[in-house]
């Protein structure tokens, strides 16, 4: 191959009121070709074995799905080679990944081989380890804690505008973008790769949606504030493509991981985007931008001005509340990993990151060869 690999950024987790909330599972799917689970524990190089392969590939020319890590946006969980079917992912807590079809399919790649029992387990070193692990979970359950009031602030500003919502409004704007997006049936049945699109991380919120949605040809962003329809349309547009046949990404919300934030619809190079924090997109020239103010009552919601922003004010406080929580994690983390490196045979990790980058590249000409025949 010539030229160099693209990447795309996801993240495959979230931290959500209802605690961490994995959809590890569509990284690859359920017909991949080779699944590699990282093990060890913190600072044994999981995130870099997996960035210094990406580097190789892309260099090769290889596209990357960098999968990130929900708590702390510059480290990645998972890897996904799209030309091989092959997929890298951590497999430590919070997200524990085990083999579902070993040998076959999956396999694990364990770092901790590659540390010096002896001295992890002096007892100075062991004691500090279990302090900072400890320290970690209590700051991580605190994060949580102040999401979940976060989310009440939240539903009660959400209330505020659904009860000043025409409703009818709604619907009629999805039955008018599902007719405009989606002008066939197709001859198969549809199918959704579900993964999110943003978090909010100890560093603020991070989004990736640039990278997911610049390169289509057409976006339909939907901007408004909470409770005025957003999910509601999205949601309705994602079932009507599934519906008549397509394939799509589905990308959910960090505050209702069983809620859609956007949808790609790949086959038709359309992206379907709700725009609010912590997601902000810009939309570009010649993109739809639908504004759900205009499916409120005005004058009936400003009755309920004062409470809506006591209620926003909430909002906002939680959530730098969770923010300070989520850094202090990151700090104890980085401490718990500092004694672990100084442990770490990381030559022979080397070692063995060049030996599976010769098997993915191994297996990706396999495949090729297979769509050749």
């Amino acid at each position: 191959m010539s030229g160099q690999g693209s990447i795309s950024h996801y993240f495959p987790g979230a931290n959500t009121p209802q605690g961490f909330y994995s959809l590890y599972d569509n990284i690859a799917g359920l017909s991949a070709n080779k699944i590699f689970v990282i093990k060890g524990g913190p600072g044994v190089g999981k995130s870099t074995f997996m960035k210094k392969l990406a580097a190789d590939l892309l260099e090769q020319g290889y596209d990357v799905e960098f999968h990130h890590c929900s708590a702390d946006n510059n480290s990645i969980d998972a890897l996904y080679i799209p030309a091989g079917d092959i997929a890298l992912l951590d497999g430590t807590a919070p997200h524990v990944v085990d083999p579902k079809h070993p040998g076959a399919v999956d396999e694990i790649i364990n770092l901790g081989d590659f540390w010096n029992e002896a001295a992890m387990r002096a007892p100075a070193n062991k004691a500090t380890i279990l302090k900072y692990t400890r320290g970690c979970n209590f700051r991580f359950k605190r994060a949580n804690d102040c999401l979940k009031a976060a989310k009440a602030y939240l539903e009660e500003w959400q209330a505020y505008f659904a009860e000043c919502l025409d409703t009818g409004a709604v619907a009629r704007c999805s039955e008018d973008l599902i007719a405009e997006i989606l002008p066939a049936r197709l001859a198969k049945a549809g199918s959704a790769r579900r993964l999110f699109a943003s978090a909010i991380t100890y560093d603020g919120p991070k989004v990736v949606l640039s990278s997911l949605m610049d390169e289509l040809s057409h976006r339909y962003v939907i901007q408004g504030e909470p409770g005025t329809g957003k999910a509601a349309i999205v949601g309705r547009i994602a079932d009507a493509a599934l519906a008549r046949g397509y394939s799509l990404d589905i990308f959910h919300c960090p505050m209702y991981p069983d809620r859609l934030d956007h949808i790609r619809i790949r086959e038709l190079g359309v992206g379907v985007i709700t725009s609010a924090w912590p997601h902000t997109y810009e939309a570009q020239e010649g993109d739809t931008v639908i504004d759900t103010a205009a499916f409120v009552d005005g004058a009936k919601l400003a009755g309920y001005a004062a409470d809506l922003e006591a209620a926003k004010e909430g909002f906002f406080k939680a959530i730098d509340r969770e923010m300070h929580h989520l850094r202090l994690a990151k700090a104890t983390h980085d401490e718990l990993e500092k004694q672990y490196v100084p442990h770490m045979n990381f030559a022979g990790i080397e070692a063995l990151r060049v030996q599976t980058l010769d098997r993915i590249l191994a297996l990706i000409a396999e495949r090729q060869m297979e769509a050749a025949d």
